[in-house]
């Protein structure tokens, strides 16, 4: 048998395979087309730290803003800003995020703003590259606050990120809100129709009136909310003895406020204070620690173990209830009903001074 050589022999074959491995170390991936591979920072948002522990970030914020900081320096490297506009609502996407294409490898610290209006009555200052983030302030309006505040969040927690070379890096800022809506309602239980909103002054004092980026207080001075609405209810009731199918059985006085963050101070003497005067008199009829009386409602979620500030800090819808009684010198509240409209639950405080 004559056998014939095969001309690609073993030589031959590991030719082969040096010129197959160097040809693929030519080629390249073109990610041109890749947001995610041309983006090496994506940054989310997320506001969760409420009451309800559910993401509203979506439902809730307008406009947003993120700072990539030094953590050395505290210096803003860059920022982006994003807002829902009447042609386009890129926040209500839940793919939504930002994107950061140009920072090189390294360390970086995360800081976020939001708000739910662009035209805000609260003053949110405006910061650029190489600022520090430590001059960022949420201001309320110089003139005294008879107006509905529009919503401001803040960095929850600032977030720490190592963005590696030619790697993407995802973060996630969780924010917290900075404002508060309070619901006041007054009616009698010893002349139930002797009442209406114009029969009280109801204000709230405090001494914040500018927050700083890690959501304390940076200024201290007199601050007087008063209510952006107030109105009566009539409540009526059949009586089939009488001719008229329907009287009226009792008038409650409501009020409406917006507020800024809630601080409950260690010396309760700077706590935020409620008041309710009688207007042709000027008779306090109401004068109690806000922070105190609104913390209370914490037992509702009790399995939660929220501290009083915390609770304060994760609520933001707030009822109160008073019942007052007597007259002149002598008129006076007997009660407050704390209550918590999402779990149907109140809690009923007796005045104890009395």
């Amino acid at each position: 048998m004559i056998r014939k050589k095969n001309p690609f022999n073993q030589c031959h074959l590991w030719l082969f395979v040096l010129l197959l491995l160097s040809s693929c170390s030519l080629m390249k991936e073109d990610r041109s087309d890749c947001p995610d591979c041309r983006n090496p920072l994506r940054v989310k948002l997320r506001y969760d730290y409420n009451t309800m522990r559910a993401n509203m970030f979506l439902d809730h914020v307008e406009e947003a803003t993120v700072y990539v900081v030094d953590p050395e320096t505290n210096a803003i490297i860059d920022f982006q800003t994003s807002r829902n506009t009447a042609e386009s609502k890129p926040l209500r996407e839940a793919s939504f995020g930002f994107n950061f294409e140009e920072l090189p490898a390294g360390n970086y610290r995360l800081y976020a703003s939001a708000r739910s209006a662009a035209d805000a009555a609260i003053s949110v200052s405006e910061l650029g590259i190489a600022e520090s983030i430590r001059d960022l302030t949420y201001t309320l309006p110089t003139s005294t606050p008879a107006q509905r505040l529009d919503t401001v969040w803040n960095t929850l927690q600032p977030v720490d990120v190592y963005l590696p070379e030619k790697e993407p890096a995802e973060a996630t800022i969780g924010l917290m809100r900075l404002t508060n809506d309070l619901n006041v309602m007054i009616f009698r239980r010893d002349n139930p129709l002797d009442n209406d909103y114009e029969r009280y002054d109801v204000t709230v004092t405090d001494e914040h009136s500018q927050l700083a980026y890690d959501n304390e207080s940076t200024a201290s001075g007199s601050v007087t909310y008063r209510p952006f609405a107030a109105w009566t209810t009539e409540t009526y009731v059949e009586d089939v003895n009488s001719s008229i199918q329907h009287v009226i059985a009792e008038r409650n006085a409501h009020y409406d406020f917006s507020l800024f963050r809630l601080i409950n101070s260690k010396d309760t003497r700077h706590n935020p204070r409620f008041i309710i005067r009688n207007h042709e008199t000027g008779h306090t009829i109401v004068n109690i620690d806000l922070c105190y009386y609104l913390a209370l409602a914490r037992n509702a979620y009790e399995i939660q173990n929220y501290s009083p500030q915390e609770y304060l800090d994760r609520e933001y819808d707030y009822r109160l209830d008073f019942g007052i009684e007597g007259s002149g010198p002598e008129e006076t509240w007997k009660y407050v009903t704390i209550s918590i409209n999402v779990l149907s639950w109140a809690i009923r405080i007796q005045n104890e001074e009395l």
